[in-house]
C-alpha cells in the first residue's frame, strides 16, 4: 500500500497545479456594451437599466453590480459560493436575450477569468513604425495567435491607435454641388459589396459568378460616385478628402523613457494551472516574434512565472527548514536514529497522501494552503505511537535480556501497545481535523483563500493518521527487532529533571498555583481587547501599482502629460527597475474608467538588493510624499492582483469605500464630499479620494420640437447628421487582406471645433433645403455625470482609501464614529463601508457563530473518547490557556488580529487538546493499575514530559520557519504560525504542571469515597 501511495502520490504531485495565491474571488459574469458617443446617463437608461433588469431573475447571484460612463457600460454579476462558471455563463447568455436595447446595441459577455488571471503583460515597441502599426499588428496578429494558446480567455490590448480610414467632408464643397452629407454617407455605405451570380456552364465547365465592388483601397474609396448631376459624376473626392486616421483615443500607454507604446495584458482561463499556461503562452510569443518584422520586438513586463516560482522557494525554503527541525527535535528527545526514521518517514508519505487527495478532488496547491503545514502538528501522532512502542520494548529487553530479546518475535507487544495507543491518537487526530470545520465555513474572499489550508493540512492529517496506525508498527517491528535499549540522554534528562522539579513546587503551593494560573487565564484573555485587527495581512507581490486620480475633466493630452512626469519621478528611485504606465481605458472596455484615471505598474528590484535599507513600506511612503507636489491629484498605493481583487470584491478602485446610495447624483456627490472631509482627520487613513459621479463636460445640442415641425424635420436625421459630422460615423468596412478597417465619415476638424461650428453643420429638410443645425436646436454646455456606480439597482458613489500605520479596525471604527455623529443622510441614502472591513465583519461574525460550535463538537469526540462529559470538560481546559498564549505572543510581536490570526486559534484549539487526552489517558491507566491517586499523577507526569514537550517542540519548531520568514508571499503564514507557536507555549505549561493538580482534585472528590477507596465505576 505504501509504494502505490509513493508511485500515485509523485504522479499527483507533478500534475497538481501550483500558483501563487489563490483565487479569492467568487464566479462573475462581465457583460460589456458599447454605445459611442452617448452620455453616461442615456448609456445607463438606455443600455445599463435594462441590462440589470434582464439579470434579475438571475439564480444563485449575490449582487448585480455596474459601471456607466461615456459610450460604455459594464454589467457584473457576482455569484454565491461554489456557482461554477458553466452554471453562471448559461443563466446569463439565456437572460440577456430579453433585455429591451436600442438598435445596433450589442452587449457582450466576457470570457471566463477573474481579478487573479493575469498572467503575462508585454510592451510592443519599435523604433521605426507608428503606434497605429504596432496596434494594428497587436489587434490583428498577436491577439489571434494568443488567444489560441491553450488556457488563455482573453487579451486585452492598452494603448496606440485603432487604423480607420476617414472620409473628411468639406461642408463648403458639399454646399456648392448642393449633396448633402446624408447623401453621401448613403453612396458609401451602398458601394462596398460583392455579390454571387450563382454558376455558369460553359462547355464541361461551371464558373462562379462574382459581382466584385469591394472598396480596397484609398483609390477605391476617392473614386465613389455620390451623385450624378446632369451627366456629370460627383465623386467622392471632388466632396471630401480620404486617408488613413484612427479612432478617438480611450488610453494612451508608456513605459520607462518612452511615452507611447502599445501594451497587451494576456488572461487565464479561471481555474485553470498557470504553470501549464505560461510555458505554452512563451512558446506561442517566441513563434510570433520569428514571424514579426525585424523592427518590432515583444518586451516583456509582467510573467506570473516569476512570482510563483519566488512563493514556491518561500514555502519550500520553510517546510524544508521545518522538516530539519523537526526531524532533529525528535533525534534530541529519542537519542535513537531508528526510531527517528520511524517518525520522519510518515512526513513526505502524508504529504504525498495529501497530494493525492488535492488531485482526486481537483484542487491547487498555493503558497497559503502549503506554507502553513506543520509537520510537528503532521507526525506528533507517530511520535507518540514510536515512543510508546520504544518504551514498551525497552522494558521487555530489560525484563528478560538482550539476549533473549533479541530471539524473541515482539510482534504480540508491538500489536498490544499500538492498540493501547492507537486510541488516543485516532481521537486526538480526529479532535484536530473537527477543529478545522470554521475553516470551511469561511464564506468569498477568506474562504477561498483559507480553505484549500484546511482541507491540505486535513487530508495531511489523515494520512499521518493511517500511517502511524498501519506502517509505523509495521516498520518498529523491522527496525526495533534487535538491540533496543534506551541510552541515557543528557538532553531528556535536564529537561526532565528540571520540568518535574518544577511540578513537585506547584503541588507544594498547589492552591497559589492554581491562583496565579485563573489570573494569567483571565489577564491574557482580557488582552484581546488591547490588539487591533484587520482583515488580513498585505501580501507581498514584489512590485507595486500606483493609481493617479486627475480631476475629472481633464483632457487626455494633459492626463498623458501628468503620467510622464510621474513615471520619470518613480523612475530615479535606485529600488525601481522599469515603470509602465496607463492612461485613461483600453478600446475594448475591460477597465470602465476615464482620462482623469492613470494606474501604474512600478517593477521594484527584491528587497534583499535594495542598497537604501528601506522596507517597501518606507518606499511607498516616500512616493507619496515625493509625488505629493502634483496638485489636484489623489495617489493610492496596492499591488497588481491585490488591486485587481479589492475592485473586483467591493465594486471600487480602492481597499476600502465608504459607498453612499442615493437616486440624486448630486447629493451623492455633496455627501462624498463631506465623507472625505472627515476621513481626512482619522490618523492612518492614507490613499484618500473621491470616486467622482459629476464632473463630465457635455456639450448639449438640445432639439426644439416647434422648429423642427417648421422646417419638416425629423429627428433622427438631426441626431444622424450629428453622430456622424462630429463624432464620425462608421459607413463601411475596407479589407487588407484578413484586416478590415473601419471606414469613418467625418466633417474635417476644423468645422467642428466649437459650438459655433456646430451650429453651422447643415440638415437637409424635406423639401430639399439645407437648415443649420443652430436653428433647429440650442446648443449649451452643461456639466454632467462623469460615472455612473450602481449595486442591485441602486445608484451610489463612493469615498476610497487605505490604512497603513494602524489597524485597521481601528481606524475605521475611529471613522464611523465620526461620520455617523457629524452626517446624517436624508431618507433613502445610506452609508456602507465595503471592502477589506466589510470582509473582515463577515469573517469575525462567522468565527463567533462557528469556534463555539466546533468545540461543542470536540466535547462529544472527547465525551465519546472517555464516556463521561468529567474528563472531556477537564481536557477542554487547555483551549484557554492555549489562547492566552496566542493572544500574548500576538501583542509581543505587534501582529494585529486579522483572520490569518483567527485561523491559527482554530488550528490551536484542536492541536492543544491531544496532550490533555493522553495525559488523562495516562492517569487514568495508573489508576486502574491499582496506584495510588498521587502516585498514578505524578508517574504520568513523569513518562509524559518527554511525549508532551517533543511534540510541543516539534510543532512549534516546525512552524518556526514560516514565522521568522519574509518572503515574498510569507506575510499570511506569520500570523498563523506565530499564534500556534505562543499557544503551544501556553497550553504545554499549562498540560505539565497545572493541568495535572486539577485533574488529581478532581478526581480526589468524584472516583474516590471519603475513606479514599476507589469507586472503578465513576472512573
Amino acid at each position: 500500500m505504501t509504494l502505490l501511495v509513493v508511485i500515485f502520490g509523485v504522479y499527483c504531485f507533478e500534475k497538481t497545479p501550483v500558483d501563487a495565491f489563490p483565487d479569492i474571488t467568487n464566479t462573475n459574469v462581465t457583460i460589456i456594451t458599447q454605445w459611442p458617443g452617448r452620455s453616461a446617463e442615456e448609456v445607463e437608461k438606455f443600455v445599463t437599466i435594462p441590462i440589470e433588469l434582464a439579470m434579475n431573475p438571475v439564480q444563485k447571484k449575490t449582487i448585480v453590480r455596474s459601471t456607466t460612463l461615456f459610450g460604455l457600460s459594464v454589467v457584473n454579476v457576482l455569484f454565491d459560493d461554489h456557482v461554477d462558471d458553466s452554471f453562471a455563463r448559461q443563466q446569463v447568455y439565456n437572460l440577456i436575450k430579453g433585455a429591451d436595447l436600442p438598435d445596433g446595441v450589442s452587449p457582450e459577455v466576457q470570457p471566463a477569468t477573474g481579478p487573479t488571471g493575469e498572467i503575462y503583460r508585454y510592451t510592443l515597441q519599435s523604433n521605426k513604425r507608428s503606434v497605429r502599426e504596432l496596434k494594428t499588428l497587436q489587434d490583428w496578429v498577436l491577439d489571434r495567435q494568443l488567444r489560441s494558446v491553450p488556457g488563455v480567455a482573453d487579451v486585452v490590448s492598452f494603448g496606440g491607435e485603432v487604423k480607420t480610414f476617414e472620409v473628411q467632408i468639406n461642408p463648403n464643397q458639399l454646399n456648392s454641388y448642393g449633396i448633402s452629407n446624408l447623401e453621401l454617407y448613403d453612396a458609401i455605405e451602398k458601394c462596398n459589396l460583392n455579390v454571387g451570380g450563382d454558376i455558369v456552364n460553359k462547355g464541361a465547365q461551371a464558373y462562379v459568378v462574382r459581382g466584385i465592388g469591394l472598396i480596397s483601397n484609398i483609390k477605391d474609396l476617392e473614386n465613389v460616385v455620390v451623385k450624378n448631376v446632369n451627366g456629370t459624376p460627383i465623386l467622392v473626392k471632388n466632396l471630401a478628402t480620404v486617408k488613413e486616421s484612427s479612432l478617438p483615443r480611450l488610453g494612451q500607454c508608456g513605459i520607462g523613457d518612452k511615452n507611447d507604446v502599445v501594451e497587451g495584458m494576456v488572461l487565464m482561463h479561471r481555474g485553470d494551472d498557470p504553470g501549464a499556461v505560461i510555458p505554452l503562452l512563451k512558446k506561442k510569443v517566441a513563434d510570433i516574434q520569428a514571424q514579426l518584422p525585424k523592427d518590432v520586438k515583444i518586451v516583456p513586463f509582467y510573467d506570473r512565472t516569476d512570482l510563483i516560482n519566488v512563493s514556491v522557494h518561500t514555502v519550500l525554503h520553510n517546510l524544508a527548514e521545518g522538516l530539519i527541525l523537526v526531524t532533529i527535535i525528535v533525534f534530541l528527545f529519542m537519542a535513537d536514529w531508528r526510531t527517528t526514521i520511524n517518525v520522519a518517514i510518515v512526513v513526505p508519505l502524508s504529504l504525498l497522501f495529501a497530494f493525492i487527495c488535492l488531485y482526486i478532488k481537483g484542487m491547487s496547491a498555493n503558497l497559503i494552503s502549503m506554507g502553513a503545514i506543520d509537520f510537528g502538528i503532521i507526525i506528533d501522532g507517530a511520535v507518540v505511537m514510536v515512543e510508546g512502542l520504544f518504551v514498551a520494548l525497552d522494558a521487555h529487553a530489560r525484563k528478560v535480556g538482550m539476549k533473549e530479546y533479541n530471539k524473541q518475535l515482539k510482534l504480540g507487544l508491538i500489536r498490544r501497545v499500538a492498540n493501547d495507543r492507537a486510541r488516543a491518537v485516532f481521537f486526538s487526530k480526529l479532535i484536530i481535523i473537527t477543529a478545522l470545520i470554521p475553516i470551511f465555513s469561511f464564506q468569498k474572499v477568506e474562504g477561498k483563500m483559507f480553505s484549500p489550508m484546511a482541507y491540505t493540512l486535513g487530508f495531511a492529517l489523515l494520512g499521518a493518521l493511517i500511517f502511524t496506525l498501519t506502517l509505523v508498527p509495521m516498520l518498529t517491528s523491522v527496525l526495533l527487532k534487535k538491540n533496543v535499549r534506551e541510552k541515557h540522554n543528557p538532553f531528556t534528562a535536564f529537561l526532565t529533571d528540571n520540568a518535574i522539579r518544577f511540578f513537585y513546587m506547584c503541588r507544594r503551593h498547589k492552591r497559589r498555583a492554581l491562583i496565579v494560573s485563573v489570573a494569567v487565564m483571565i489577564a491574557g484573555l482580557s488582552c484581546y481587547f488591547l490588539l487591533g485587527s484587520e482583515f488580513l495581512p498585505e501580501l507581498n507581490e514584489g512590485s507595486i501599482y500606483m493609481r493617479a486620480s486627475m480631476p475629472s475633466s481633464i483632457s487626455l493630452d494633459q492626463s498623458v502629460k501628468l503620467a510622464n512626469e510621474i513615471r520619470a519621478k518613480l523612475r530615479k528611485y535606485p529600488e525601481v527597475e522599469n515603470v509602465l504606465s496607463q492612461t485613461g481605458r483600453p478600446n475594448d472596455g475591460t477597465d470602465p474608467t476615464g482620462f482623469y484615471n492613470v494606474e501604474m505598474l512600478v517593477k521594484i528590484y527584491p528587497e534583499e538588493t535594495w542598497k537604501s535599507g528601506l522596507t517597501k513600506e518606507q518606499l511607498i511612503d516616500k512616493m507619496a510624499k515625493d509625488l505629493s507636489v502634483f496638485p489636484g491629484v489623489d495617489f493610492g498605493f496596492s499591488q497588481p492582483i491585490s488591486d485587481n481583487v479589492e475592485e473586483a470584491v467591493s465594486g471600487v478602485k480602492g481597499s476600502i469605500a465608504v459607498k453612499v446610495y442615493g437616486d440624486d447624483l448630486s447629493k451623492i456627490a455633496s455627501y462624498s464630499n463631506k465623507i472625505y472631509k472627515i476621513l481626512k482627520t482619522v490618523r492612518g487613513i492614507t490613499d484618500l479620494g473621491v470616486i467622482q459621479n459629476i464632473g463630465q463636460p457635455e456639450l448639449r445640442i438640445e432639439l426644439d420640437e416647434a422648429a423642427l415641425a417648421r422646417y419638416g424635420i425629423d429627428k433622427e436625421t438631426v441626431q444622424s447628421v450629428i453622430e456622424m459630422a462630429i463624432g464620425g460615423k462608421s459607413a463601411s468596412t475596407m479589407y487588407e487582406g484578413e484586416k478590415k478597417f473601419n471606414i469613418m465619415v467625418r466633417y474635417e476638424k476644423n468645422f467642428r471645433m466649437n459650438e459655433s461650428q456646430i451650429s453651422k453643420i447643415l440638415v437637409p429638410a424635406a423639401n430639399g433645403a439645407m437648415v443649420p443645425i443652430g436653428e433647429l436646436a440650442r446648443i449649451r454646455t452643461i456639466t454632467g455625470p462623469l460615472l455612473v456606480f450602481r449595486d442591485n439597482n441602486s445608484r451610489f458613489g463612493a469615498v476610497k482609501f487605505s490604512v497603513r500605520g494602524r489597524d485597521m479596525g481601528g481606524a475605521v471604527a475611529e471613522a464611523r464614529a465620526k461620520v455617523d455623529a457629524q452626517i446624517h443622510p436624508d431618507k433613502g441614502y445610506k452609508f456602507v463601508w465595503a471592502g477589506d472591513f466589510e470582509n473582515q465583519q463577515r469573517a469575525t461574525a462567522r468565527l463567533a457563530q462557528v469556534v463555539p460550535i466546533s468545540l461543542v463538537l470536540i466535547f462529544i469526540i472527547l465525551f465519546v473518547l472517555f464516556g463521561n462529559p468529567r474528563d472531556a470538560g477537564l481536557v477542554l481546559m487547555n483551549v484557554p490557556f492555549a489562547a492566552v498564549g496566542g493572544i500574548v505572543i500576538l501583542l509581543i510581536t505587534g501582529f494585529n488580529f486579522s483572520i490569518s490570526a483567527g485561523v491559527g486559534f482554530i488550528c490551536l484549539f484542536g492541536i492543544c487538546i491531544q496532550n490533555g487526552v493522553i495525559m488523562v489517558t495516562d492517569i487514568k491507566h495508573n489508576i486502574m493499575s491499582r496506584m495510588p491517586l498521587d502516585k498514578a499523577v505524578e508517574v504520568s507526569v513523569r513518562y509524559r514530559i518527554r511525549s508532551v514537550l517533543m511534540t510541543a517542540m516539534m510543532a512549534m519548531l516546525g512552524l518556526m520557519p514560516a514565522a521568522l520568514s519574509h518572503g515574498i508571499g510569507s506575510e499570511s503564514q506569520r500570523p498563523l504560525a506565530v499564534v500556534i507557536i505562543g499557544g503551544l507555549v501556553g497550553a504545554t505549561l499549562f498540560t505539565l504542571f497545572v493541568f495535572p493538580l486539577i485533574v488529581q482534585g478532581i478526581y480526589r472528590r468524584q472516583i474516590y469515597d471519603k475513606t479514599g477507596k476507589l469507586n472503578e465505576r465513576k472512573l
